[in-house]
């Protein structure tokens, strides 16, 4: 077993368990206490879901932020109060739909929306998950929020079902997207099944499934399924510190970096290629002190 691991792990998760249940079985496996997951998967849904193992815990944020891609299937006809199969039927209609209706409703989405996430969610009310809150019967306010659809494509009409493949900005609720295709189309719908196909760069096709995890466990072959944590950080500039730099850095100390630099952070390099930390600019010009360091 490796002693101490660091990184990123693509996981797969199946159908059925939570992302929770999820990381408590990676911890397990990996024999450390330290793993978190980065962008919650519903327990119906299956797919990509980020593991952050050992230092990688504290970047996190940074993958939560990437797009996503989804494969989902629609049930037409039928409306829940989850927005999923896993619900309560609130209302059933028969329908008659044509496949070009479906089509174009369904293109309609694409574009900067205002998005109502379900009441059954993980998202806090005063620090209470509404789904626990819904559950007691409690009054819930959900406010919109801002999200963007980029393409919904491979669209598969095979009635009273729909499928089609999704690309999102984070934060987007495809449960909601398949209650709001229902409102549109006046037949209701709701979410019958879920994959995610990508989290940023990390695809489905390199996931590992939890079986196959436990195989490379025991094999001793954990250290190459892990990835490095600043593929978290690829949408900030870098640089490469000199090994002066990289001690002050790792000490707390700001230190000048000359360059035209367009991110809000910075990755920074020792001369070996780690990642040993994550800068911010200070009110000096071309001045940078430590945000994050990562030391292993």
């Amino acid at each position: 077993m490796l002693q101490n691991p660091h990184g990123i792990l693509n996981l797969n998760k199946p159908s059925g368990i939570s992302s929770h249940d999820a990381v408590y079985a990676v911890r397990e496996i990996l024999q450390t206490q330290r793993v978190g997951h980065a962008g919650t998967l519903d327990p119906m849904a299956s797919g990509v879901l980020l593991m952050c193992v050992g230092n990688a815990t504290r970047v996190t944020e940074y993958l939560q932020d990437h797009d996503k891609t989804y494969r989902a299937r629609v049930r037409l006809g039928i409306e829940t109060d989850t927005y999923d199969a896993t619900g309560a039927i609130v209302f059933e209609k028969p329908f008659s739909t044509s496949p070009q209706q479906i089509e174009k409703a369904a293109h309609s989405f694409i574009g900067k929306l205002k998005q109502t996430p379900p009441i059954y969610s993980a998202i806090k009310q005063q620090g209470t998950p509404l789904y626990k809150l819904a559950r007691r019967g409690a009054e819930v306010q959900v406010d919109a929020r801002a999200v963007e659809i980029y393409a919904i494509e491979e669209l598969k009409v095979d009635l009273p079902a729909i499928e089609f493949t999704i690309r999102c900005s984070k934060g987007t609720y495809i449960r909601s997207l398949a209650h709001d295709l229902g409102e549109k189309l006046g037949c209701g719908a709701h979410l019958a099944a879920l994959t995610r196909l990508a989290s940023g760069e990390f695809k489905i096709e390199d996931a590992l499934t939890l079986d196959q995890l436990r195989d490379a466990a025991t094999r001793g072959e954990i250290a190459q399924h892990l990835h490095s944590l600043d593929r978290a950080l690829t949408h900030f500039d870098s640089a490469t510190l000199e090994p002066d730099e990289a001690r002050q850095i790792q000490n707390g100390i700001a230190i000048k970096l000359p360059g035209d630099f367009t991110s809000p952070l910075l990755c920074a390099y020792d001369r070996v290629g780690v990642c040993i930390a994550l800068l911010e600019p200070t009110d000096q010009d071309n001045m940078w002190k430590p945000k994050k360091v990562f030391a292993v």
